[in-house]
């Protein structure tokens, strides 16, 4: 049986080789904030592959805080129709930022399944080297998936502030959201950055008030950063994603916390610092859809 336990990232040449495998579970886990992912797997996807849309199928509202990963139970359920059991090794794509498939290996990691990987380049580098495309659905045997959790791959509001509120806390932020939703002139929406009326530190999404702004000494590392545009989207090599992750201020020794507007580049955040060698990870799931609505939680703005 394949084993990518130690295997977070995989060519599309590893691919090509493995496409035929019947343990592999291949997942297209591209997404659209207008809903229509669904047509893009049909209209095109990798031979084999099952689709699992984070937003739609992996994700639910918890007291109006939306795209919360789903409980173990529910979760179980989802991977398990998917053909996903507990040997099942599983490699996930996306395209451009592959922020799907970066979310799909941390919410496999989180659920005990070391058994997965992020294909480098995605279904864009793919469709570039001239490899496979199908239209036709892959239809896996149910599963059975037993969730496993690990605490430590994720981080909570209040975690948070207790670091905050320690001088001496081990604690490293990331924000890896655009500039203008750090700087706290916009917020994220699942259309892309919504920018802030003029005057006003806040809007509303989802009926919701939310404020502009960053957790108080958030440092910056845009999660498309981590990638090479000139190289159809592969990440940059280990030493690169860590001296981006050392120019900001991170060391490899610190508990290092990842978020952005829902948890979905946050998880290409942390996933590029694994890649970096940062094995302390954790992503605040709840992201600034939690803490940019409660005005209990410091804020911090560039104006």
């Amino acid at each position: 049986m394949l084993d990518l336990s130690g295997r977070p990232l995989v060519s599309t040449g590893w691919l090509a080789d493995h496409l035929n495998d019947p343990d592999l579970r291949i997942v297209d886990a591209r997404w659209r904030g207008e809903g229509t992912s669904d047509r893009l797997y049909q209209e095109g996807h990798i031979p084999g592959a099952i689709h699992l849309d984070w937003h739609q199928h992996l994700s639910h509202t918890v007291d109006g805080v939306t795209d919360i990963l789903l409980g173990p139970a529910q979760f179980a359920q989802v991977v398990g129709q998917a053909g996903i059991g507990d040997e099942t090794p599983v490699v996930a794509y996306a395209e451009t930022d592959h922020s799907g498939a970066a979310r799909l290996w941390w919410a496999m990691q989180y659920y005990g399944h070391e058994q997965v990987a992020v294909l480098d380049g995605g279904i864009t580098k793919w469709q570039a080297e001239g490899r496979p495309i199908t239209g036709e659905a892959s239809q896996p045997a149910a599963a059975t998936f037993s969730p496993r959790i690990q605490p430590n791959w994720m981080a909570t509001a209040d975690e948070i502030a207790r670091s905050l509120a320690d001088p001496d806390s081990n604690v490293c932020l990331v924000d890896t959201r655009p500039p203008e939703q750090h700087a706290g002139i916009a917020v994220w929406t699942p259309l892309g950055s919504l920018y802030l009326p003029p005057g006003r530190n806040w809007t509303h999404v989802n009926g919701r008030p939310m404020r502009g702004g960053r957790i108080p000494g958030a440092r910056h590392l845009h999660s498309v950063d981590n990638l090479d545009p000139d190289n159809n989207y592969v990440y940059l090599m280990p030493d690169q994603l860590r001296a981006r992750a050392e120019r900001a201020g991170l060391e490899p020794e610190q508990r290092v916390i990842t978020y952005c507007g829902v948890g979905i580049s946050g998880s290409l955040g942390l996933f590029a610092l694994y890649l970096a060698g940062f094995k302390n990870l954790a992503l605040y799931d709840a992201s600034w859809s939690e803490w940019g609505t409660d005005p209990d939680r410091p804020v911090k703005r560039d104006q």
